[in-house]
Parts: C-alpha cells; sequence; structure tokens
C-alpha cells in the first residue's frame, strides 16, 4: 500500500525555519543597503534652493492673507454691532448711541434708555476695541466711498462728527460710512480696505469690500 504524510510531516523543523530567516534578512538588508545611498551636496543645494523660493512667495501670500481674515473679522463684527444697535432702539423704544473714537481706536454703545444723550448710572455703555493690527483709516488721498464720492476721514458722517443715534423707529441721525484698514497698508495699498454705511432715512447698514474691478470700488 501506498504512504500517507501528515500534514505536519511537511512543515520545515525548527533549524530550517530559523536558517530561511537568517537568509531572508540577510538579502533584505542587502538590498536596503545597496538602495540607501546618501545625498550628495550639489543635490541638497538644489533642494534648499526650492525650498527658499516657495518660502519667498507662500509667506507673504500667507501675511496678506493673515490680515484679511483680520480686518475682515472687526469689519464685520463692527456691521453686526450697528445692526444690533439699531434692533435694540427698535425693540426698547429708545435711542442707542454709537461713538467712534478714532483716536483710542475703538467705538462704544450707549442703550440711551431715556434718550437724553447723556450716560445714566443705570444705563449700558458696551465699550469695543480694535486689535492693534487694525485701524479706523484709509490708505491715503483718492480714495472713492461707496456712493461714489471722495473719503476725507476714516469716519465720514454727513454734518461731520464720530456720532451716530438710532432712534426707536430704527432711523439714524446721519448717514455715513466708517472705514477700516490694517496698519501697514495705510499710505499703500487699499486692497484690504473695508467700510461700513449707513443710511439715515432707513438707517439700514451695509458692509463693503473695497474692489478695484467696479465703479464705485465697492461690492
Amino acid at each position: 500500500m501506498g504512504q500517507y504524510f501528515k500534514l505536519n510531516d511537511l512543515r520545515p523543523s525548527a533549524g530550517v525555519k530559523r536558517d530561511m530567516k537568517r537568509f531572508f534578512r540577510k538579502i533584505g538588508m542587502k538590498r536596503y543597503l545597496a538602495n540607501s545611498r546618501g545625498y550628495s551636496i550639489p543635490e541638497l543645494v538644489a533642494v534648499l534652493a526650492i525650498i527658499g523660493i516657495f518660502m519667498s512667495t507662500a509667506v507673504p501670500n500667507y501675511s496678506l492673507w493673515a490680515l484679511s481674515r483680520q480686518v475682515d473679522a472687526k469689519a464685520k463684527k463692527l456691521y453686526m454691532d450697528l445692526q444690533l444697535a439699531r434692533i435694540t432702539a427698535i425693540k426698547n423704544n429708545n435711542d442707542v448711541v454709537v461713538n467712534f473714537n478714532t483716536f483710542t481706536n475703538q467705538y462704544t454703545i450707549h442703550d440711551d434708555t431715556n434718550s437724553d444723550g447723556t450716560v445714566n448710572g443705570v444705563e449700558t455703555v458696551k465699550t469695543i476695541p480694535l486689535i492693534p493690527r487694525i485701524q479706523f483709516g484709509f490708505s491715503g488721498a483718492g480714495v472713492i466711498d461707496p456712493d461714489g464720492g471722495a473719503v476725507a476721514n476714516s469716519v465720514a458722517i454727513a454734518g461731520g462728527g464720530n456720532i451716530i443715534t438710532f432712534n426707536s423707529r430704527g432711523q439714524v441721525s446721519q448717514s455715513g460710512s466708517v472705514y477700516l484698514i490694517p496698519v501697514s497698508e495705510v499710505g499703500q495699498s487699499d486692497i484690504l480696505l473695508r467700510a461700513i454705511s449707513f443710511v439715515q432715512a432707513t438707517g439700514g447698514v451695509d458692509y463693503w469690500e473695497y474692489d478695484q474691478t467696479v465703479n464705485p470700488p465697492w461690492s
């Protein structure tokens, strides 16, 4: 009769397994060593040059992007605060006074509960500072406002001054615009200029970004 083998009889012995592991480990190490040569100095110089070129273009772009995000955040914050001031005046049936202080780089919102124009002990006044890198301002001469006129002041209110008042009907005391810009862009560029405008008759508030592709240059 034929001779039968068990499956275990076909498996290699412990000694054979050990020799096989050593063999494949030796072959693998040789291949690794053969493929792991170092870099030459010209290759390293070329890589560093490429990294330098990338950094020289990426860093300025990132800085511009970061400034854009910051001025957008503060301008939109101001926009929302003016909207809230108008809603509060209507809801509480009294005046809400907004004072833009270009010297301290902040603005205040006064919930004037008796509409007398002065701060009483029980009335709230909220102070909102701009961050150090953002200020009330614009780049320089020649800037056009959202209505097509020349910009003369960073807080440009009809009749002058730095104060506007929302009344219980939702109207604002004067029309005008407020401009925000990164400090580094003053006298340099209008590309990051932002504006918040308000209309006397309706009390409507709008947010604007400077856009040279349209006329007036705002969108």
